[in-house]
């Protein structure tokens, strides 16, 4: 009489990877709409460096599809990322354009004082963070729908149906159809200094936001600095109507 096997079936681990202010955090509560997909904080997967690192990953929730969310820092435009011990990870790339991304991360650091902080800073945010990081990611990972799948924020809250069930496909998911919507995160809150901790992301559902006449006045001062340029014409931005 054979006997049945206990073993369990491997885990697919997934990365998220992108620049903080980026909408990381809506996508990952997108994907966690799925049963089989996670809901877990913002994790730091570049500490994972051991030889038991996919087994480590797979005990952080019960789900047969991990997925680890963590943007680059201002200091890692270099190193970032630093993936795991995971051979077999899937990498999904989350890119927003420079204006609103900058706008964004201009209200993160500063805060209350943000309406006196002077353009200048706007110029370091695009041209050594944003930059770099996406031109990184662009020449590591390809958009190749395997191993790695790339999405635009525009696109996402434009059309989430259409590119969540596009995730959900290449993840394995046993959800086919996609979301326009997501529930709240599951043992632990939404908050400031990990995922977004905004009103917004609370909504449980995608909102398409609008983009001020000030993040469009960052994007006329910075279009035209040759980093930039040429990191928005990698990510298809340099044309794109969504991107304004």
């Amino acid at each position: 009489m054979t006997t049945p096997s206990t073993e369990q079936p491997a885990k697919t681990i997934a990365l998220e990877l992108s620049v903080m202010r980026s909408g990381s955090t809506l996508l990952k509560a997108l994907m966690s709409a799925a049963p089989d997909i996670s809901s877990l904080p913002e994790t730091n997967f570049q500490k994972y460096q051991s030889p038991d690192a996919p087994a480590q990953i797979a005990a952080l929730c019960p789900e047969r599809i991990v997925v680890l969310k963590r943007p680059a820092w201002f200091n890692e435009t270099r190193r970032y990322p630093k993936l795991p011990n995971v051979p077999e990870a899937k990498r999904v790339i989350l890119a927003r354009d420079v204006h609103t991304t900058t706008a964004s991360l201009r209200k993160m650091v500063f805060r209350k004082i943000e309406p006196a902080i002077p353009r200048a800073v706007d110029r370091w945010f695009a041209e050594k963070y944003w930059a770099p990081v996406y031109s990184r990611l662009f020449e590591q990972f390809p958009d190749n729908g395997t191993t790695n799948f790339w999405i635009r924020y525009e696109d996402l809250v434009q059309d989430p149906v259409k590119w969540t069930g596009k995730l959900f496909q290449f993840l394995g998911s046993n959800r086919t159809e996609g979301v326009d919507s997501y529930p709240p995160p599951q043992g632990y809150d939404w908050k400031w200094g990990s995922d977004d901790g905004g009103d917004k992301i609370k909504s449980l559902s995608v909102q398409a936001p609008k983009v001020p006449q000030s993040s469009i006045d960052i994007l006329e001062r910075v279009q035209s600095l040759p980093r930039v340029a040429e990191t928005r014409a990698q990510l298809g931005y340099a044309d794109s109507i969504a991107s304004r």
